[in-house]
């Protein structure tokens, strides 16, 4: 199955749908929407990256040389290639299955938004149920890279029962010469014929672990595109409450319980002046306080 050659991003209908979003003023949104289809791309190159690479791998397998041995791990080698290959196909299907979901998405996003404006680009929160798509393509990513590890230590354990086999022929044969026996563990080459053949493999394995980081980034994406819309929604609800009109709910001054009102200037004076007119005449009226006369006691002489 050949993957469309056309980026997600050049799609008109996302085209359209982030220029409501940018239009509208919700950037975060777009940019969310944005990278969530560069990563749903990055996918489909690498594993037609991947596919491609099977068949030279299958090259690389039918020229190992012929022997019981090697045999032996060109069948299991085969069978891991067939595996891969099955596996790749799945996964492609996975991924144009999630471009076709966010198409869909996005369409029916943008024949809302001619009908209610604004509000309909809420729905951006939807694309949080390709989470559930992203999940399976990461399970089945992993299952590859738990497939490729025990592939590689197949060639691993190849390798060193191959070395060990050989070590101990010439042992054999150093026996016979009345010669020491040699430990070769401490001679063995840094680079063997296994290393070679492990290469495509740890190449696979490299592919498919950046493709996890990929996958577990877009499953982000889709869980913040959700969080962010219920952002807005309660940013647009706060300032809703703060364009309501609360004057009615107020009392007025008058109705409220007080003994006097607080008056000032002039208004003050004149209120506190009878007051003071009245308390000069009460003390006016009292009698006046004279000092005690001395009895006279005579002459002093």
């Amino acid at each position: 199955m050949m993957m469309e050659d056309k980026p997600m991003t050049g799609e008109e209908v996302l085209q359209q749908i982030l220029g409501a979003l940018n239009g509208n003023g919700m950037q975060q949104a777009a940019n969310g929407v944005y990278e969530l289809c560069a990563y749903v791309d990055s996918m489909t190159h690498k594993v037609e990256d991947m596919t491609e690479e099977i068949a030279r791998l299958r090259e690389d397998i039918q020229k190992m040389q012929e022997d019981t041995f090697t045999n032996r791990l060109k069948k299991s080698l085969s069978e891991a290639a067939d595996r891969l290959e099955k596996r790749c196909e799945e996964i492609k299907q996975q991924i144009f299955e999630v471009k076709e979901s966010i198409k869909n998405k996005a369409g029916e996003i943008m024949a809302d938004f001619k009908m209610r404006g604004k509000a309909a680009l809420n729905r951006v929160s939807e694309f949080f149920c390709l989470k559930d798509k992203l999940v399976g393509i990461r399970n089945k990513v992993k299952e590859g890279i738990a497939d490729t590890n025990r592939t590689i230590a197949k060639i691993d354990s190849f390798g060193k029962g191959m070395r060990e086999a050989g070590q101990k022929v010439a042992n054999t044969f150093r026996t016979f010469a009345d010669k020491e026996e040699v430990d070769y563990s401490e001679k063995e080459k840094k680079f063997s014929k296994t290393e070679v053949v492990k290469k495509p493999w740890q190449w696979q394995k490299k592919v498919y672990k950046s493709m996890v980081l990929h996958l577990d980034a877009a499953i982000d994406k889709v869980e913040d595109l959700s969080w962010d819309v219920e952002l807005n929604r309660m940013k647009d609800k706060q300032v809703e409450e703060l364009d309501v009109d609360y004057s009615k709910d107020i009392l007025p001054v008058g109705a409220v319980a007080e003994p006097s009102e607080y008056q000032y200037g002039a208004e003050a004076f004149e209120t506190a002046y009878p007051k003071m007119k009245q308390d000069k005449a009460m003390e006016a009226k009292e009698p006046d306080m004279k000092a005690p006369t001395v009895p006279k006691t005579g002459k002093v002489r």
